[in-house]
Order: structure tokens, then C-alpha cells, then sequence
């Protein structure tokens, strides 16, 4: 029988043997970068008694965030070995990585687990082709994940300390691996919140492909579920893959599932899973981190009216408004006094600036940091007056701290202008704040064509703000155009690089703080 399951239910893994690719980019999510923490991945072997005269390799990752004192996620990868590849088409601990330190993870133990093989049997040629995969994969019943309950999971819960509560836990796999992820949280709903498919085979292989049905007309089960599969998907005596996961995914939407279906062209292969791996997790995740204020270009308003850009949390803030507001010209005035700190910056237009009794006459791109407690004024000295204004309060207040480094004024027509080989820059401050241990500001000159540097990433958040030309940011795995007034927010350890569009230099201003 098991020389039965070996030849027969093997065939749809065929491609997997040849490597095929499709030619979807990763992104910079996918790559390592040094300031990001690593974790750290073990390898270990397990013999089961639920699988009884078995033997599988599995791995575990564990990340620099861990806290024994507190309890981490849990996520469990069928078919390990192709998952817990730091070369391979999916790349988990990398990505691990950079999610976890930008929060949009929580922090998350990786379990990693191979199918079992007859340990009777010589060794497969590959951990795909060992001699129980499909008979613990493709069972539609509780049994593999009563497996992982019952042994795997108090294995781990020995040396971590591991979270029972169901959101905290995610389960996926690739093929006949994904069938099983969807099954175990089908059959146990109570121990895994979250499923992620990839090439799911809910097809005939050991009766898959009745999901659908199942689905429509059982009970909507707490299930979370992210799905990917190409239209050049396995079509074989089994089934059609690429129809059988789009039944799927009409069946959740019929029960009112909270779903995602990712489709693309590929074949049977892991890239356009692995490409989108980063979003996939993101999104899995979304309902147990912290939400902050979104990595991306937010647009300068096309009217006068004061308008909020950005209002929330960001890695280091607990509040933050981003604001652009305009001095109306009747009233001419406007006063700033708050326990919040802030900065401000001028957009355009000229003002009178009063800091606790001081003035200066100030121009675009002139900027005022305050202290929280401090008083400033601006007075419009010409038709049009625009300014950024961004109040806040951070994890880190240090009043004292604050006071030392004092409230300031500073002028851009005083600042000075170094060239270099990309263009020049102008550097505002290096300094600490009552909320900010670090907070810096410069703005730079940009050769047109050029990158200012390929993606990279840094524990600091950073806003930055379009002064003149066109410009494509990268930010994560997504990309973004700024023009004249748009602002760039870049959280904490997310990757980025700009662009210069256009054919003459372009001017923008940064700022970034922890």
C-alpha cells in the first residue's frame, strides 16, 4: 500500500523536480540587510507516534525579538525544507526578519516540518518523494493536525514559550501541503486562526477537490485564509489545480470567509508565491499587530484647506498628526502652543517666526522645532503661506532631556550647501528632542536619473517631503511617484531607495527620529 501511494500520488509533484520558474521578482523584502535582527534556524529530527515508524527531519526559527516572558506566534510550514531555504524560491527566514522588525508581524516562532518517510524504506531522492507525504498531506480528517497538537507543537512548548490563543497561530504549505494546512485548521479551527495556501491541491487526489462543497454547506469556522495559484497550474487525472482553487475561493466568499486569492500565470512552482510572500504574511497577520501609519506617498492637497496627511502610531511615536495647513489671508496669524512636540516647515511664502520671544524672518523650507510646553507664532508676511506641521508624543518622553537640547529656529537661507558626486546636501540638525533620543534632518539635491541609494533600511522612521521635480520611491516591495509637496512616510526597518525622474536635479527633505 505504501509503494501504492508513493508512485501514484507523487505524480503532481513533478515540476517540482525541475525547478520551473516563471519569472516573478521578489522584492526588497525578500533580501537581508544588516541592520535588520536575524533569528535563528535549528535543524532536528523527529520519529512519530501518530505516523507510526516514521522518521522526519524539521527545522525551527527563532527570532531575535523572542522574550521567554512573553508568549511568541506560532507558524507551521508543511514540506519544510522548501520554506526554511534562505535560497530557495520562498526565503521564510529572511522575510521573518525584516517583518518582524518593521511590525508587521508579531513576534513569530517558525516550525518547519518534512512529511514522514517509512524508516524501513532506502532514503528519497528528495523530501517531496518521501513515502508518507501524501498519505499525511492529502487525508482529509483531523489526523495531522491532532500530529502536530498532540506531538509536534508540546515539543516545541518544552523550550518556547508558545501562544494557545488561535489568532496567534498560522499554518501553511505548497501543493499537497497546502490541502493539509487548510485542514488542519479546518478540523481544528480552536488551535490555527490562519491559513496560507500555495498551489493548494484541493483536487482528486484523496478526495480534495470536496472542500468546496463542504465549505458552502458547513458553519462558517473562525478562518482565516490567504491563497495563491497560476492559471498554468497542474491539469492532470486529478483534476484541474488552477479551477479547483478558484472553486475554493468561491466557496469562502459564498460563507462570507475573511479571504485573500492572489492569482497570477505561473505553473506549478513556488515563485509567484514566493514573490508575493511578504504581503501574503503581512496581510495574514494584520489583525494581531499594532496599526500604524501606512508606508507610502501621501498626496499634497490640490485645494487651500488645512488637511491631515498622516494621524496614528508609527514604531516609536504613540501619536502623530502630519498636517499641511495655509495662513488665510485675512486672519494673517497662527499660534502654536501645545504639551505635544513639534516641528514645522514651510512650504512656501514668507513668515514672521516668534519662539518664546525670539523672531526671525523665514522662507520655504525653514524649519522651527518645539519643545513641548514652548510657544511660537507665525505671522504671514506675503499671500500664500503653507507649512507642514507635525505634533507628537513618543514612548520615549525625557523632559529634562528636552530643555537641555532646547527649542530652535532655522533659517534655509543660512544653511549650508556641500556637493557631492550625486548632487549636494544641507544638513539642519543632529540632535536629540523631549520625545526623540535621535532626530535629524537634511535635504538633498539629487542628480536626475539616479537612484540616491539602493534599497536599504534603518530602526529610525523617516518622512520625506518632495521640495521640487518627480521622483520613484521604493518602499518595501512596492513602488511609489512623489512630485512637488508629497511626502514620503517610511516606517521603522522598511526598505527604500528614491529615484530621481526627471532630467533635472531634484530637491527633497528628510527627517527621521527613534
Amino acid at each position: 500500500m505504501k509503494t501504492y501511494y508513493f508512485l501514484l500520488f507523487f505524480l503532481p509533484l513533478s515540476t517540482f523536480s525541475v525547478k520551473a520558474q516563471d519569472g516573478y521578482e521578489y522584492g526588497p523584502n525578500s533580501e537581508v540587510y544588516e541592520t535588520i535582527p536575524k533569528g535563528i534556524v535549528s535543524k532536528h529530527s523527529w520519529e512519530s507516534t501518530t505516523f507510526p515508524n516514521t522518521i522526519r527531519d524539521y527545522y525551527i526559527y527563532v527570532p531575535a525579538q523572542y522574550d521567554a516572558s512573553e508568549p511568541a506566534a506560532l507558524m507551521v510550514f508543511q514540506d519544510g525544507h522548501a520554506y526554511v531555504n534562505t535560497i530557495g524560491d520562498f526565503k521564510v527566514p529572511t522575510v521573518f526578519d525584516n517583518l518582524i522588525a518593521q511590525g508587521k508581524m508579531p513576534v513569530t516562532i517558525g516550525l518547519f516540518i518534512n512529511p514522514g518517510h517509512d524508516k524501513n524504506l532506502p532514503e528519497p531522492e528528495s523530501p517531496y518523494r518521501v513515502s508518507n507525504r501524501s498519505l499525511e498531506y492529502d487525508d482529509m480528517s483531523s489526523t495531522y493536525g491532532d500530529f502536530l497538537l498532540n506531538e509536534m507543537i508540546p515539543e516545541l512548548k518544552k523550550s518556547y514559550n508558545i501562544s494557545d490563543d488561535p489568532k496567534m497561530r498560522a499554518i501553511a504549505g505548497l501543493s499537497s501541503g497546502a490541502i493539509c494546512a487548510f485542514s488542519a485548521a479546518w478540523f481544528h479551527p480552536g488551535s490555527f486562526h490562519k491559513v496560507l495556501s500555495h498551489i493548494g491541491s484541493f483536487t482528486d487526489i484523496l478526495g480534495g477537490h470536496n472542500y468546496p462543497p463542504m465549505i458552502r454547506k458547513t458553519d462558517k469556522k473562525d478562518i482565516k485564509v490567504f491563497m495563491q495559484d497560476g492559471s498554468s497550474d497542474l491539469n492532470n487525472q486529478f483534476g484541474n489545480w488552477w479551477l479547483a482553487n478558484l472553486q475554493m475561493e468561491s466557496a469562502l466568499k459564498f460563507k462570507d470567509y475573511e479571504y485573500e486569492f492572489v492569482g497570477g500565470t505561473g505553473g506549478h512552482n513556488g515563485n509567484h508565491a514566493g514573490s508575493i510572500l511578504p504581503e501574503s504574511l503581512a496581510w495574514l497577520w494584520s489583525d494581531v499587530v499594532p496599526e500604524r501609519v501606512a508606508s507610502q506617498v501621501y498626496s499634497f492637497p490640490s485645494g487651500k484647506a488645512d488637511t491631515v496627511l498622516m494621524k496614528g502610531k508609527t514604531m516609536h511615536l504613540d501619536d502623530m498628526d502630519f498636517t499641511v495647513n495655509f495662513i488665510n489671508p485675512s486672519a494673517q496669524k497662527a499660534f502654536f502652543d501645545t504639551k505635544k512636540e513639534q516641528i514645522l516647515i514651510i512650504k512656501e511664502g514668507e513668515v514672521k517666526a516668534t519662539l518664546n520671544g525670539k523672531s526671525k524672518t523665514l522662507g520655504a523650507n525653514s524649519v522651527v522645532v518645539i519643545m513641548p510646553g514652548d510657544k511660537a507664532e507665525f505671522i504671514a508676511k506675503s499671500e500664500g503661506v503653507a507649512y507642514y506641521q507635525m505634533a507628537y508624543t513618543s514612548k520615549d518622553i525625557d523632559v529634562e532631556r528636552g530643555k537641555k537640547a532646547g527649542s530652535e529656529i532655522l533659517a534655509y537661507s543660512e544653511l549650508d550647501y556641500k556637493t557631492h558626486d550625486r548632487g549636494g546636501i544641507r544638513n539642519y540638525f543632529h540632535r536629540e528632542t523631549a520625545m526623540c533620543p535621535y532626530y535629524e534632518m537634511h535635504m538633498t539635491n539629487l542628480n536626475p536619473g539616479i537612484k540616491s541609494h539602493e534599497p536599504h533600511t534603518h530602526v529610525a522612521t523617516e518622512i520625506v517631503i518632495m521640495i521640487e521635480g518627480e521622483t520613484e520611491m521604493e518602499i518595501g516591495n512596492q513602488k511609489y511617484l512623489g512630485k512637488a509637496g508629497d511626502v514620503y512616510f517610511l516606517g521603522s526597518s522598511v526598505p527604500h531607495a528614491i529615484r530621481n525622474m526627471g532630467n533635472e536635479q531634484t530637491r527633497y527633505l528628510a527627517f527621521q527620529w527613534n
